[in-house]
């Protein structure tokens, strides 16, 4: 059976050039393996929006991707290629992920990106602000919040107490109830302080 992508391509049996064709189409990053390793990780996030709108599965991300590296990615590519696939083994994205990030994103800056998640504070970012810092570093530390109700209590925490009381008295336990309550509450506060003249923070 034909199934349709968001983008109304059909993906069954779908020619590997035309998948080829396609993937080029949408414009992929490409990635040189010079910059910093955040270059590395956010050409990651982009490809992997490419892959999910193309519905391509594990072994087709790693024929795509080979495309777009280029200068230095691409000599590493194709001197290591044949060591991460040994003949027999199966070309899996998840293999070649491990073996990219090793290379350029070091297991030294994701601890720093940990540590950074692990100490995330509002502070004095707006709700929505906060909700894309969480988002951002909490990709780098699935494991604590695989659990949603870890998710939600880890969100929690990052508000003040003026923001986090009212949400423990009304036992929200998800993620999305918390992000939206907060907002309602932050909006509040603020036109109280509009109104009022002031110029409380909700902080």
């Amino acid at each position: 059976m034909n199934v349709e992508s968001p983008l109304g391509i059909v993906v069954a049996a779908r020619p590997i050039h035309k998948l080829v064709e396609q993937f080029l189409k949408l414009n992929p990053p490409l990635f040189t393996g010079t910059g910093n390793p955040e270059a590395a990780s956010l050409w990651v996030q982009k490809l992997e929006k490419v892959f999910a709108l193309l519905m391509c599965n594990e072994t087709k991300k790693v024929v795509l991707v080979a495309y777009q590296l280029e200068g230095v990615a691409n000599t590493w590519w194709m001197t290591t290629q044949e060591t991460i696939f040994p003949e027999g083994i199966v070309q899996e994205w998840k293999i070649f992920l491990e073996a990219f990030n090793d290379k350029y994103f070091s297991e030294t800056t994701r601890e720093v990106k940990i540590a950074k998640f692990q100490r995330l504070h509002r502070g004095s970012l707006t709700v929505d602000k906060y909700e894309v810092k969480f988002a951002e570093l909490s990709r780098y530390a699935p494991e604590l919040i695989e659990n949603p109700i870890n998710r939600a209590r880890r969100f929690r925490y990052g508000f003040k107490p003026n923001l986090r009381s009212p949400l423990v008295l009304l036992d929200l336990r998800t993620y999305n109830d918390i992000y939206q309550r907060t907002q309602n509450i932050e909006k509040d506060l603020n036109e109280r302080a509009i109104s009022s003249g002031s110029r409380f923070s909700s902080h």
